[in-house]
C-alpha cells in the first residue's frame, strides 16, 4: 500500500458542504411532507379525485348513450419515480381513449329510421288513447 490510498477521498469542507446539502434536501422533504399531510389538503386530494372519477364514469356513460367520439381502450395504475414519497392514495390512473371515428351513412339511416317508427307509434299510441 502506498501513502495516497489511505488518504481521504474528501476534504473536511467537502464533507461538511456534503452534509449540509443533505440536510437541505431532509428539510425541504419534509417541509413537502407536511404539507402534503394537512388535512385540508388530503381534504382537496379526495374531493379532486372523487370528481375525476366521477367525470369519467359520466363521459363513458355518455359515450355509451349517446355514442360519444372515444371509447376507453384501457386504464393502468402509474407507480411513482423510484426514492419518490407518496402519500396514500397518491397513486395515479392514466386512461388511454380511441376516437370512434365517424358512424357509417348506413347507421344514420338506420337510426333516423327507427326514431321515425317510434314517433310514429307514440302519436298513434296517443291518438287512439284519446278516442276510448
Amino acid at each position: 500500500m502506498t501513502g495516497h490510498e489511505t488518504e481521504p477521498r474528501q476534504t473536511p469542507a467537502e464533507l461538511q458542504a456534503e452534509i449540509t446539502r443533505e440536510q437541505r434536501r431532509l428539510a425541504e422533504t419534509l417541509d413537502e411532507l407536511s404539507v402534503q399531510a394537512r388535512p385540508a389538503n388530503i381534504a382537496r386530494r379526495q374531493i379532486d379525485r372523487a370528481k375525476d372519477r366521477g367525470t369519467r364514469i359520466f363521459d363513458e356513460a355518455r359515450a355509451l348513450v349517446f355514442g360519444g367520439g372515444a371509447v376507453r381502450v384501457e386504464s393502468r395504475l402509474v407507480h411513482p419515480e423510484e426514492g419518490s414519497i407518496v402519500v396514500k392514495g397518491d397513486d395515479k390512473v392514466v386512461t388511454t381513449y380511441q376516437s370512434r371515428g365517424q358512424l357509417p351513412p348506413e347507421a344514420l339511416i338506420l337510426m333516423a329510421g327507427v326514431g321515425t317508427v317510434v314517433a310514429v307509434g307514440v302519436v298513434a299510441w296517443a291518438v287512439r288513447r284519446r278516442r276510448k
